[in-house]
């Protein structure tokens, strides 16, 4: 090997770990048994997106979820709302194997939502808008589970 070739990797190794890169780690895989006070969309999409071949760790329980829509502005002329603030807050309980309380807490995401002018449309926005709230929380959630089975 060349001192060229060897002076461009020692420099390329210390600048990449200057800047706080490192080798991605594998973490165990994850897998929980959910319930839910009632079969809703949130525990549906939530049971998806964990390895059902895992062996499962932690019990989650998840509350019914609360949607909220704020009307933010309205036109002056007709009196009809422009824009909503959509909110979705869910709580989620989550216990270890020994049925010991790890975390307890509403997982709460809002949107800001300009209002179209067919009923329809907004309705189907609002439902779209709801449903990326969803997974906006789910992601926030497996973020949390994660860092709880590391330990």
């Amino acid at each position: 090997m060349s001192k060229i070739n060897l002076l461009s990797i020692v420099l390329i190794t210390s600048l990449l770990s200057a800047c706080g890169f490192h080798t991605p780690y594998k973490n165990s895989p994850l897998n929980a048994s959910v319930t839910s006070t009632n079969n809703n969309a949130f525990t549906t999409e939530l049971i998806k997106r964990f390895n059902q071949e895992a062996t499962q760790t932690l019990a989650i329980h998840i509350g019914d979820e609360v949607q909220k829509k704020q009307t933010s502005s309205y036109n002056s002329i007709t009196g009809k709302a422009n824009s909503y603030t959509l909110s979705l807050s869910i709580p989620v309980k989550v216990f270890n194997k020994n049925n010991e309380l790890l975390l307890s807490q509403n997982l709460v995401a809002s949107t800001h939502l300009s209002k179209m002018d067919a009923t329809q449309a907004d309705r189907l926005q609002i439902a779209e808008s709801y449903k990326q709230l969803r997974n906006t929380i789910i992601k926030k959630l497996l973020r949390r589970l994660n860092r709880l089975n590391e330990n």
